[in-house]
């Protein structure tokens, strides 16, 4: 977390050496990126920086928590297609948030998909904090979840489907926004809504087609348990 005399200083410089890290870091990632670049490029000393934050490990958690801030904000401008959802309905919504988040925010999307690709803190992690960090863990539970409501197959091995649909959930979105075309920039200026694009729509129908054949229980099954 930075210091309290990061916060001390104007809301301006504050963003502008936010702006700097968040290039730095989506165009280098996590152990390419340099402080000696950021500080040159946001105008401050190198002793600056260190009053500010601990080390570049720091300064890289609060641009995460910039990441997940942002998102959160973008979500609350974003309708859900039901209240109640299944589990692959609500897979189905977190793509759907991931590719909005990549169109309308690239570079934190970047760094986001950098830090799953990578987990540059690994070997830095104090005990215990590696598994509070790992992208993994929420689609474990996310399984578990499914599981129990009879819509994940009983028999799925969960550590590997975890980690298939965490990397489907960070890789996906920049292929699909490659197959969107020319409606990307669309979706992404709000002329046109993901929610309703039929191109779009087709291509999470052809993925959520490609999960379900892989980890769903057989459908009769999950229909008589909605009838419930």
């Amino acid at each position: 977390m930075p210091k309290k005399t990061f916060f001390n200083l104007s809301v301006s410089k504050r963003e502008l050496i936010e702006a700097v890290a968040i290039d730095e870091f989506a165009a280098n990632s996590y152990r390419g990126a340099s402080i000696s670049q950021i500080v040159a490029k946001a105008g401050i000393a190198k002793g600056s920086f260190y009053q500010y934050f601990v080390d570049k490990r720091d300064l890289y958690n609060h641009i995460l928590s910039i990441v997940q801030t942002c998102k959160i904000e973008m979500v609350k401008d974003m309708t859900p297609p039901s209240s109640v959802m299944d589990t692959f309905g609500y897979l189905r919504w977190m793509i759907q948030v991931a590719v909005m988040f990549e169109l309308k925010h690239p570079k934190l999307a970047k760094i986001e998909q950098d830090a799953f690709l990578e987990n540059p803190l690994a070997n830095e992690s104090e005990p215990g904090e590696q598994e509070a960090t790992d992208a993994t863990v929420r689609f474990r539970d996310f399984l578990t979840q499914g599981i129990m409501h009879d819509d994940i197959a009983p028999w799925v091995d969960i550590d590997m489907a975890a980690f298939f649909l965490a990397s489907v959930y960070h890789q996906i979105g920049q292929y699909l926004i490659a197959r969107m075309a020319d409606k990307a920039n669309a979706i992404a200026n709000g002329s046109v809504d993901i929610a309703f694009d039929p191109l779009t729509q087709d291509l999470f129908d052809n993925l959520m087609d490609l999960v379900e054949a892989g980890i769903a229980r057989e459908p009769q099954i999950r229909k008589d348990y909605y009838s419930k």
